[in-house]
């Protein structure tokens, strides 16, 4: 217990409409912003990486790796929300479906997974984590839906988390220790 966690969402996405959402993977932007990252040092003093099995959280955190010299390892439980089922939408479809599933939280919207069992089982596994190291600086490399939330719940504004997405980006990055949210992901660096 007593760790800190640092939240980042993957890099920006290659959107291809002839692969499952799941196996999408970063943008050459996002493989920028993920060696960016790497470079800058901002998570220079993490003990453990853990990313999400879907490529783009992978291709993500693995320059951050490389340059501490570190595994990742992955973890499904921490994966994106699963839209798999549904059909490919056109951007201005995707975003209402979005909103729809964010503000309809246990209902199934488009054959996605619902936000209330993505986020059970992400708290699960970061509760799982926690409890089994201790004061250790933990990077956790994921999606959108499911780090916004998880911030929003620990927040309390779980009715907002729609709009909370709303206002962050690709690369966004927020830190938690002891449940509490210390750097929010909706904060600007």
């Amino acid at each position: 217990m007593n760790n800190t966690f640092y939240f980042l969402r993957h890099g920006e996405t290659k959107v291809d409409r002839d692969v499952p959402i799941s196996k999408w993977v970063l943008s050459e932007r996002g493989e920028a912003q993920a060696k960016q990252l790497a470079q800058e040092g901002v998570f220079k003093d993490v003990d453990l990486i853990f990313s999400s099995t879907e490529k783009k959280a992978y291709q993500t955190a693995l320059p951050i790796a490389e340059s501490l010299g570190k595994e990742v390892a992955k973890l499904e439980e921490i994966v994106e929300l699963d839209r798999d089922k549904g059909n490919f939408m056109e951007a201005e479809e995707y975003e209402k479906t979005i909103e729809e599933c964010l503000k309809h939280q246990s209902e199934s919207v488009n054959k996605w997974e619902t936000a209330v069992h993505a986020l059970d089982r992400f708290l699960d596994k970061i509760d799982e984590l926690d409890r089994k190291y201790d004061n250790k600086k933990i990077l956790v490399v994921g999606h959108g839906f499911t780090i916004n939330l998880y911030f929003a719940k620990l927040l309390g504004v779980l009715d907002k988390v729609y709009e909370r997405l709303e206002t962050n980006d690709f690369a966004d990055w927020g830190i938690v220790k002891n449940q509490l949210v210390m750097k929010d992901i909706t904060e600007a660096v």
